[in-house]
């Protein structure tokens, strides 16, 4: 019985971890991006690799303070974060890669979005278990939201 106790307790410490920092929840997208013509091989294999751009929003408390997010770790690479508030409640955010379905992301009544875009760092020696560890400060401590929920792709951006 204390066994189960304890278990329960685990579970809902990480699934109430999110709400500690006023982030209700958390949307992780990315997107490829292409540079005028792809040369490929005689396979039709793509001979180089194209940068994938991540992106990252928050839905938050509209009334707390929030963290000041430093640093992501996405699949065990570092990324540099710089923030912004949208000024509307409601993002399109692109469209599904196999399914061209349009993504839109609403705050809702009493929620902001925080839109995160990450610059790579490089990767890191031990990555964690989890998929997505996001670290910052608030009130000069030490704060992170883990998830492991997937990252969902765009379709690519086409760049002159």
């Amino acid at each position: 019985m204390m066994m189960k106790v304890l278990l329960l307790l685990f579970f809902l410490s990480f699934s109430c971890a999110q709400t500690e920092y006023h982030v209700k929840k958390i949307w992780l997208f990315s997107k490829t991006q292409y540079t005028g013509t792809v040369p490929v091989n005689r396979n039709g294999k793509q001979l180089q690799t194209h940068p994938v751009k991540i992106i990252c929003y928050l839905k938050i408390s509209s009334k707390n303070e929030l963290p000041d997010w430093q640093t992501a770790f996405v699949y065990g690479n570092q990324y540099s974060i710089d923030a912004e508030l949208p000024n509307r409640d409601s993002v399109a955010v692109g469209t599904l890669k196999n399914s061209n379905s349009v993504v839109t992301i609403k705050a809702g009544a009493g929620f902001a979005l925080l839109k995160l875009m990450f610059t790579p760092q490089g990767k890191i020696e031990k990555p964690e278990a989890w998929q997505f560890i996001l670290n910052g400060t608030l009130n000069g401590k030490p704060v992170y939201i883990r998830s492991n929920d997937p990252i969902v792709e765009l379709s690519p951006d086409l760049m002159p």
